[in-house]
């Protein structure tokens, strides 16, 4: 009997993914909460490391200095990106779990699938077709770089160090 991809296909894919329309089963969805408590911390700190580094030609794109923002950093700025922080790496933790990884290159796969989808592409879009962002490629890609780098090491740690089932 000959099977055609199409078949294969669709019995991978059901095989990889649990019952997703499964309210209860998305519940006991296992997670690893240290591990994902640990990368809000890291991803928080990519942001700020990043923008250490890329800081000074990030302003320059932006045809700022460091007097124009020194007043413009408040607690508010830092609660909302580790809120952001939170958000980004619960989902990308469900979502990993959800495809029921294989190796860590399976954690990684999403991660980057997520950020090219849901980030960049948004925002490059918004870049090229906004009348008042005028954004040049080199900040787009300083802007999308510390997302990428998050994402990609919140990937990899989550297909790797997942929660075993008991």
């Amino acid at each position: 009997m000959r099977v055609g991809w199409r078949a294969v296909t669709e019995i991978y894919l059901q095989s990889q993914f649990q019952h997703l329309d499964n309210p209860q089963a998305f519940v006991k969805t296992k997670i690893n909460h240290l591990a994902v408590w640990i990368l809000i911390v890291v991803y928080f700190l990519i942001g700020w490391g990043w923008y250490a580094i890329f800081g000074e030609k990030w302003l320059n794109l932006h045809a700022r200095t460091m007097t124009d923002i020194e007043h413009t950093h408040n607690v508010g700025a830092y609660a909302l990106a580790f809120l952001a922080s939170i958000a980004v790496n619960y989902t990308l933790a469900v979502l990993i779990a959800r495809t029921n990884p294989t190796s860590v290159w399976c954690g990684l796969k999403v991660a980057l699938a997520c950020w090219f989808a849901f980030v960049f592409m948004e925002y490059a879009t918004i870049s090229v077709f906004s009348a008042f962002e005028t954004n040049p490629w080199p900040l787009v890609c300083i802007d999308m770089g510390r997302p990428l780098l998050g994402m990609a090491i919140s990937g990899l740690v989550l297909g790797a160090w997942r929660k075993r089932p008991l």
